[in-house]
């Protein structure tokens, strides 16, 4: 694990993944009328987030065990294995924590086509 100037092996810093309002923003037939809700807008980017550490979380993963396949140092095997050990728990936790916030989207979602019917 080659550490680079932004602390992620390989990958682009966390802060060019930042999803602004803008990216979200949807246009409705009304004037001034946006969709999808300041509401709906945090959840989606929220999603996005966990979406995207997912996948540098994997990419790490993916990674060390290259890197532990081809290690003959033993202390460095070691610390490799402490690493992906740390990886697989959050892997495991974003995982459960992005089922979650999908759900709750998904009913944002619902309820927002369901006014925008209604309305």
């Amino acid at each position: 694990m080659t550490p680079s100037t932004n602390g992620l092996s390989g990958t682009s810093p966390m802060h060019e993944f930042a999803t602004t309002s803008r990216d979200l923003e949807i246009e409705g037939d009304d004037a001034g009328d946006h969709l999808p809700s300041p509401e709906l807008r945090k959840f989606l980017a929220e999603i996005k987030g966990q979406a995207q550490f997912l996948l540098y979380l994997a990419d790490q993963i993916e990674e060390s065990l290259v890197q532990l396949s081809q290690e003959s140092d033993p202390c460095h095997g070691a610390f490799l294995c402490k690493v992906l050990g740390m990886y697989s728990t959050q892997l495991e936790t974003k995982h459960q924590g992005l089922g979650e916030k999908i759900a709750e989207t998904c009913q944002e979602v619902y309820v927002t086509v369901r006014e925008r019917e209604l309305g």
